[in-house]
């Protein structure tokens, strides 16, 4: 039998069968080579078993602070440079609209008509109307 050291591993698990098992020992007699790994695999085993306590460093919080008061400003930084999210780019898109309706004749009774009309409209045109009607006044230098 050849040098193999996955079947010692397997030899030390005890996962080979008879037959495979004797082959080993027979190697293992006339190898020196393979002893020393089997050894070697032996107390590499034996320091596994044995729990080990870590004592854990006293800046170990302060790290730990660091580290997320970073990966905060890393995703402020990195929603920053994704650009403007979703309600930001509703209000940029209806800007030019609504300065538009500014400048249609009569947009300063839209105002006045989305508070007589009250519940017939919907929410939303309402809303639009009510903005509208502010726009037109703020244009004119009206509160």
């Amino acid at each position: 039998m050849p040098c193999d050291f996955a079947a010692l591993q397997a030899f030390l698990d005890g996962e080979l069968n008879e037959k495979d098992a004797g082959a080993v020992r027979r190697h293992l007699a006339a190898c020196p080579a393979c002893r020393r790994e089997l050894s070697r695999l032996k107390l590499l085993w034996l320091e596994l078993e044995q729990p080990q306590d870590v004592d854990l460093p006293p800046e170990l919080p302060f790290l730990r602070q660091q580290v997320v008061a970073r990966a905060g400003t890393a995703r402020k930084k990195a929603e920053r440079a994704a650009g403007p999210g979703l309600w930001e780019a509703q209000r940029l898109a209806w800007q030019p609209v609504l300065a538009a309706a500014s400048y249609v004749p009569g947009s300063r009774q839209l105002g006045r008509l989305a508070r007589t009309t009250g519940r017939g409209l919907p929410k939303l045109v309402r809303g639009g109307l009510a903005v509208a009607g502010a726009l037109s006044r703020k244009g004119r230098g009206k509160k």
